[in-house]
């Protein structure tokens, strides 16, 4: 064989599909379809079910993460791989009986409480525990204006829509600025059904279409934000977000940086993860009006404020989620894209759905830029990290405003936004479905 023909072999060998090695990903995903296609995929168990999920979850993340205004502004490769599951259903590739083992296999069994614990301790341990007290007392309070000015814009106009409030609170305010997918609608999507009894992949399916329009108008309002900053100089610090205030460049600390020798124990990190989740169950039953994953906010909230943890542990916390993020949040938006009905999906993306997602996200902006001033803020930076990032999908949402406004500094703030501001709506969620839905 010549070295061409080598050199293209190993081209080949060496691409990769959502991260994983082409070669690996092939083998097991043809395996698994001879015994889907045999009828057997329940007879390989959890295995199967899991290497059935990852084969079809990382093509479509794959074709996702590739196809351009897609991975920009829809969602990328997560969306692409919930959205795919649905497809398959609502096409009948499979069936409606596999559909529902494949999801019993990753939900039903409470393997989804085990990530998003992991996911939540993970977004609020990456926050220095001196900037998070900070933020408690002066940052958390315009987000929270942010909220109350999107809940009351969300209203008026659900009004004159005809929409009730209460499911204007629900279904709209809540899954855009819950902080994003894996850490916002997903657990709140779960919070839904404990407290409601009803479908949680119902919701969920209703929640990320609101939240994919909201994502979009906020990336086009972060462009005009940056506008109008160039128009109206004395609302804009050019990124700097605090007025008169020496020690703003410092003001968001780097984590300690570890020797490149410490190894990480993600060992560790999982029996953390599981500890948190028990002491959650525990108190949950104890207290059943703050829901579990509330509980889990707040565990992780006094962990990292009470700085009990050392560098070392939180990053391999934060290493572990990030692996659990790639391997199995996949799995977690294959099943409940499976169990989702795609018409229900569609229908959602409406002409009054954008007027009402416009609305919202447009009184996060006003409400957070006024306070923000209040606190000394710069108006521009505050409605840009302190509305726009609540009121978009997470961490990839953050970088797509930051990148349209040209305030790539403020990330840290917004990552603040999205994590700690994603929390608290989740605190706010375990108690609002109880009482309106």
């Amino acid at each position: 064989m010549n070295q061409v023909a080598m050199s293209k072999i190993q081209k080949i060998s060496n691409y990769e599909v959502g991260g994983i090695p082409i070669l690996f990903y092939s083998i097991m995903t043809m395996l698994i379809m001879i015994f889907w296609q045999a009828g057997k995929l329940e007879n390989t168990g959890i295995v199967g079910a899991f290497a059935f999920m990852w084969g079809i979850g990382f093509f479509f993340y794959a074709v996702g993460e590739k196809l351009p205004i897609w991975n920009s502004y829809v969602g990328g490769g997560m969306i692409m791989a919930f959205l795919g599951a649905a497809a398959l259903v609502h096409f009948e590739v499979v069936s409606a009986n596999d559909a529902s083992y494949l999801k019993g296999s990753v939900i039903d069994n409470k393997f989804l409480y085990l990530l998003l614990t992991s996911l939540v301790a993970a977004s609020i341990l990456s926050i220095p525990s001196k900037i998070l007290i900070k933020s408690l007392f002066a940052y958390v309070p315009i987000i929270v204006a942010g909220l109350l000015t999107a809940s009351i814009f969300g209203i008026a106009i659900g009004f004159l829509l005809g929409i009730d409030p209460s499911k204007i609170i629900t279904h709209y305010v809540l899954p855009i600025m819950g902080g994003g997918n894996g850490a916002g609608a997903i657990p709140m999507a779960e919070i839904y059904g404990s407290s409601t009894g009803k479908d949680s992949s119902e919701y969920y399916s209703y929640a990320i279409s609101i939240l994919t329009l909201a994502n979009v108008i906020a990336i086009f309002i972060a462009s005009l934000l940056n506008k109008l900053g160039a128009k109206f100089p004395t609302l804009t610090g050019n990124g700097k977000l605090i007025k008169n205030y020496a020690e703003n460049d410092n003001l968001i600390e780097e984590d300690e940086e570890l020797d490149e020798s410490v190894t990480l124990n993600t060992h560790a990190a999982l029996l953390f993860s599981v500890c948190v989740l028990l002491l959650c169950f525990l108190l949950y039953s104890l207290i059943p009006a703050i829901h579990l994953f509330a509980w889990a906010v707040i565990v992780i909230i006094a962990v990292n404020v009470l700085d009990v943890l050392t560098p070392q542990q939180k990053k391999s916390i934060r290493a572990f989620s990030e692996w659990g993020m790639k391997m199995f949040l996949i799995l977690v938006l294959v099943a409940v894209g499976l169990m989702t009905d795609l018409n229900e999906l569609v229908g959602a993306l409406t002409i009054d759905n954008i007027i009402i997602c416009i609305f919202i996200v447009s009184g996060a902006v006003l409400g957070t830029a006024f306070t923000g001033r209040f606190f000394g803020f710069y108006p521009i930076e505050t409605a840009i990290c302190a509305g726009l990032c609540m009121a978009n999908r997470g961490g990839s949402g953050d970088l797509e405003v930051l990148s349209a406004s040209k305030r790539m500094e403020l990330y840290p703030y917004a990552q603040i936004s999205s994590r700690i501001g994603g929390g608290l709506v989740l605190l706010i969620a375990g108690s609002v479905f109880g009482l309106l839905v």
